[in-house]
Formats: C-alpha cells, structure tokens, sequence
C-alpha cells in the first residue's frame, strides 16, 4: 500500500509582507521533513481576483499613512463586525471561477491560511463543497483579531502564538481543543547559521527596522537616536522605503555614530542576534524573530491595529519599551547602555517569549494530520 505525496496549500495576502514570510517559513519546514510533499505558496486575492488586490493593498497602506485613527477604530471593531456579517459571506463565499480552478487542479490534501482572508474564502469553500480538508488558521500577531473567528468545524484548526490568544479565539466561539499554541512562524535558519560567525561581543549595534516597507522606520528617528551620549553602531534596515534610504545616504557623513544603511534584507534574524536593541514597529513577524534571538526592542509608535495589541504583549513580558516621542530615545538608550543588568533582563524576557521552532511544530502538525487513506 503506497500513500501518494501530499499537497499542500498555502495562502498568504500581500507579497514581502510578515504573512507571506509566515507562508514562506512553513512551506520549508515541510518541505524539509517531507521532501516529496508537493507545496503551492500564494496569494490568494492575487490569483483569484488581482484588480481586487491592488485596490485593498491601496486603500490599506493609503488608510495607515494618511487617516491611522479610522484603521485604529475598524480594526477589531465589534460594531464594524456587527454591520458587515452579512456582507462578508458575500465577499467571501469562496465560489469563484479562478478559485475552483484553482482547486480542482491543485487538490490540495491540507491547506493553511497565514491570513484572516484566505482563512474565511477557504473554510467557505470546503464548507460549500462538503470536503472534509484540514484548514489551518496560523495568526501571525500576538493577539487575534475576531476576523479570524470562522464557524467551527472538526477540520478547521488554529495556530496561535501563545494562551492569552488561545483565550481570544475560545471568547469568540473557537473550541479550545482546536487550537495549538505553537508561535509565529520565524525563518530561525539564518540565525543557526550565522550562530559561530554573527557576535554581540564585537562592539554595541542599535538595530532600526521598520517592517517589510520601512514605514516605522524615520529619518527623525534615526537623527535623535544619533544624539545619545553612548557608543555605538547604527544599523538601519530601510526595506522598500526608497526615499528613506536616499535620505540617509545622503547625510551619512553628518552622523555622530558609526552607520550602515541597508535595503531590503532576507537575513534579519542575523542582524538582530548582533544588535543589543531593536528600534522599530512591532510587526507579528519582527516580533517573533526578535524575541528568539533575544533582541529586546525599543517600539516608537506601532501602527494603528494590531501592532498596539504586540506592544502591549511584549512591554507587559518585559521584552520591550514603548516610548512616545523620538525625541525620548537619547535619555533611554543611555539609561539601558548604563544599566547592562536591565538589558540584560530584557534580552532574558524576550528570549522566553521567542518560539523558534514554530515553523518546525507547525508543519509537523499539519503533515500528522493529513487524511490517511493509502492505495495500491
């Protein structure tokens, strides 16, 4: 009797973001610990209905950078959930032409979702077709918003990354024995293999990050943190934000402290595992890595969301500090640099809270529960 390979889905929304690195990190452990498994990675709105993609990809970083407060007051909004419950099932029914195409060709024996959206337009389907697939919700922020809340379903199952989120999803409705407190799902490679050759012990690094496009990263941040007293090295990681990069390249020879400016980088992990501090936005995805390498980080205003829901989880663990102005980074980077036993304590803290095998849990759950049937 010989089980054909295993196929897998795996939906993510917006390209280079913390959900499709979330994606990208599963689909390699399992293709580590079943080299035969076929795997799909995609962006489902971007497949299904790509004019769609562009207009909510457009709309979402237009309401981030111009009007933050309505994200702010929408974003897990019990009242906004109330209007919209009998039209989301409209807008995520999951009968369209692109999408059954997709699945009658493909046939996926388990699919996982990184995203709310793909999550709802699949669980929809499977519950439209009456097949019995394995549906994962894997939520890549510390604390689940109630768009994730689909009606339960002996094959629909979550993964979250620790038990306060498990006590969200069980509020919501979800049964408690469908969820596995796993983490975030972190390419930990790079820094297993950067371990011997990546050291904090040659000099202080002060990591500025600001996600995938740069957006918590500023140029007024980076200057006031140039002004504290205490010797160190900036590294600043721009992402796709174009012109902050210019920005900084242009004054790098007006800085008072060593700096080294970099784009969009694959290897965070490394760079964090270097840095003493991480300054930035508490991305799911930032977050997680940073914690397992015990980086602890300074957060200066998260964005509108989800990101506040990852401060408040990590200033409560002691793994961060949330300072409301720029203009306050010189006195608290002199105060941790003077004060090593607290950063110290910090790094513990976020050590603690890392989970670096997530990606590794994840799909190990997901290939043990892969429908048994054999052929001849």
């Amino acid at each position: 009797m010989i089980r054909p390979p295993p196929r897998i889905l795996i939906c993510y929304l917006v390209r280079n973001s913390g959900h499709h690195a979330a994606a990208r990190a599963i689909e390699a452990q399992i293709r580590r610990q079943n080299p035969l498994a076929e795997t799909r990675c995609l962006d489902l709105l971007e497949t299904t209905h790509p004019t769609w993609s562009a207009i909510v990809q457009n709309a979402y970083m237009s309401t981030i950078r111009r009007t933050p407060e309505l994200w702010e007051t929408l974003y897990d909004n019990f009242w906004f959930d109330l209007l919209t419950r009998y039209i989301r099932p409209l807008v995520q029914r999951g009968n369209s032409l692109k999408l059954r195409i997709l699945m009658d060709a493909f046939q996926p024996d388990a699919i996982i979702c990184t995203q709310a959206h793909p999550f709802a337009v699949l669980s929809a389907y499977a519950r439209r077709q009456g097949t019995p697939i394995p549906i994962w919700g894997v939520i890549t922020d510390f604390l689940p918003h109630r768009f994730w809340h689909v009606k339960p379903d002996e094959h629909i199952r979550y993964v979250v990354p620790t038990e306060t989120a498990v006590q969200r999803l069980m509020i919501l409705g979800t049964p408690g024995d469908r969820i596995h407190t796993f983490g975030i799902p972190i390419q930990a490679d790079v820094l297993a293999a950067r371990r011997r050759t990546v050291s904090r012990e040659n000099g202080r690094r002060i990591l500025v990050m600001g996600g995938s496009r740069g957006l918590g990263a500023r140029f007024a941040t980076i200057r006031h943190l140039d002004r504290a007293a205490a010797d160190f090295t900036i590294d600043v990681v721009t992402g796709t934000n174009r012109r902050l990069r210019k920005q900084l390249l242009a004054a790098r020879h007006k800085f008072k402290h060593p700096i080294r400016i970099r784009g969009y980088v694959q290897d965070a992990m490394a760079l964090m595992r270097r840095a003493c501090l991480l300054i930035g936005k508490p991305g799911g995805l930032t977050s997680a890595e940073a914690m397992a390498s015990g980086t602890p980080m300074l957060i200066i205003r998260p964005l509108p969301g989800q990101e506040r829901g990852n401060t408040e989880m990590l200033v409560r663990n002691g793994a961060a500090i949330h300072l409301d102005r720029d203009r306050d980074l010189p006195a608290v980077v002199a105060s941790l640099f003077a004060n090593p036993a607290l950063l110290g304590m910090m790094a513990e803290r976020a050590k603690a809270l890392g989970r670096p095998d997530a990606a590794r849990d994840i799909a190990a759950a997901v290939l043990s529960h892969l429908p048994q049937e054999d052929i001849e």
